[in-house]
């Protein structure tokens, strides 16, 4: 089964000390990109939830976001930088001897001046808040990858019923192509038979006949256009990150059907080769956001 590149999912864990909530967006990507948002003293965590997301999605930029509430705070302490009180002390008694104004720093100041006084907090205990956070981490990610199924699912189903519209289309070309020679056949004996008043050389117009059938067959293309609308339905039932198969194939595709179409120099030809390229532009679309 494909999947697509785009989804969402969520989760939310928790504990008697923590409660983590996750969420994870995907988007079309040409490779796969990981990045994660953590907390503020949670970046720590960040390389494990890549790796965790590795397991899911192969192909695609997915961004997780972790939010952690700690229900129980981190002690906190407040430590007094002495080097700086110094130097901010003499600073003010040499600006106050500059100016000729009397005064110097005093308790009620400190406060104010940035840098003096540090706050610092207990590091995070990961080793404790780790399984949570990839409990969450992982129930998102299956949310996403259920999404992401559903979606790929329903992507390839629409692709497959635009493939089989496209066989119809070159059943009709390859029928039509015998009727191109015959055509060319009679249009160049009717104007043989205007130009000349004597009889027809119906050698040199069987010649001519077989050089233009020579330049206009087209069963080599429609045979290779089947052969990788084949190889197609074969990656779809293959899964997994098939997307640049898939694209690749496209691209192929319409290769052979430009050269069907230059080839054929038929009006209905042209015509149906039209209608084939706007259902692959369709399929590509559709492709393009599978994994």
């Amino acid at each position: 089964m494909l999947v697509s590149m785009t989804g969402f999912g969520s989760a939310a864990v928790s504990d008697a000390d923590y409660s983590v909530k996750v969420e994870v967006r995907s988007v079309n990507h040409r490779y796969c990109e990981i990045a994660v948002r953590a907390p503020k003293g949670y970046q720590a965590v960040e390389d494990g939830i890549r790796r965790l997301a590795g397991e899911f999605v192969e192909r695609g930029r997915t961004e997780i976001f972790v939010s952690v509430e700690e229900f129980h705070g981190r002690e906190r302490t407040v430590r007094l930088d002495k080097g700086l009180l110094e130097g901010y002390r003499h600073a003010f008694r040499e600006a106050g001897e500059a100016l000729g104004l009397g005064g110097s720093l005093t308790l009620d100041m400190l406060p104010a001046i940035e840098g003096v006084f540090l706050v610092e907090e207990a590091e995070v205990d990961l080793d404790a808040v780790w399984p949570l956070i990839e409990s969450a981490v992982r129930e998102a990610l299956g949310g996403l990858q259920a999404m992401r199924s559903a979606e790929g699912k329903r992507l390839e189903e629409d692709m497959l019923l635009r493939l089989l519209h496209v066989e119809s289309l070159l059943g009709s070309i390859s029928r039509r192509s015998p009727e191109v020679v015959e055509s060319y056949r009679k249009r160049l004996t009717e104007r043989t038979q205007q130009m000349l008043s004597q009889g027809i050389d119906e050698q040199r117009i069987a010649q001519e006949v077989a050089l233009f059938a020579d330049k206009s067959n087209i069963d080599e293309e429609i045979t290779r256009a089947r052969s990788h609308i084949e190889e197609f339905r074969s990656a779809c039932n293959l899964g997994g990150a098939v997307g640049r198969k898939l694209d690749f194939l496209l691209q192929e595709l319409n290769r052979e059907i430009n050269t069907i179409g230059s080839k054929a120099q038929d009006g209905e030809i042209a015509k149906l080769v039209v209608d084939v390229k706007a259902e692959l532009e369709k399929i590509r679309e559709q492709a393009q956001n599978i994994q």
